[in-house]
């Protein structure tokens, strides 16, 4: 998401809530033209900005940028641990893209136990001392 599409998102918040521009910036602690800054994506909000916003709104900080969208959740250890990261399945996600997502990490966790696999007996053959046969 770059600068333009979270400060529409931040403006969109705001006037589905009937605020004015004067009223969010006292909650960031800055002046109304400066917030107006922000919401036009003339300049961007910083992330304490936005954990403060995300806040103010009463929302997570990834359902503030990421309206209808898939979520990252990092401390959802689902699919018995193999990735952190857990895509929360929302407004229009197709299944078929999330079956393919999952079956592609769990395809990179098996290859990654092989390879570790590999490694340790490769290892261990070169750290045996030469002289021992």
């Amino acid at each position: 998401m770059h600068k333009k599409e979270i400060a529409m998102r931040i403006r969109t918040l705001r006037e589905e809530r009937n605020l004015h521009q004067k009223e969010v910036a006292a909650v960031l602690g800055i002046s109304q033209p400066a917030y107006s800054d922000l919401e036009n994506g003339h300049t961007m909000f910083t992330a304490i900005a936005l954990d403060k916003l995300a806040d103010f709104y009463e929302m997570g900080l990834d359902e503030l940028l990421r309206q209808n969208g898939a979520t990252l959740n990092m401390y959802d250890r689902s699919s018995n641990g193999y990735n952190a990261y857990h895509m929360e399945h929302r407004h229009g996600m197709d299944e078929e893209v999330m079956d393919k997502f999952l079956s592609a990490i769990q395809a990179n966790t098996e290859m990654m136990k092989v390879l570790a696999e590999q490694q340790a007996a490769l290892l261990k053959l070169v750290s045996k001392n030469p002289l021992e046969h």
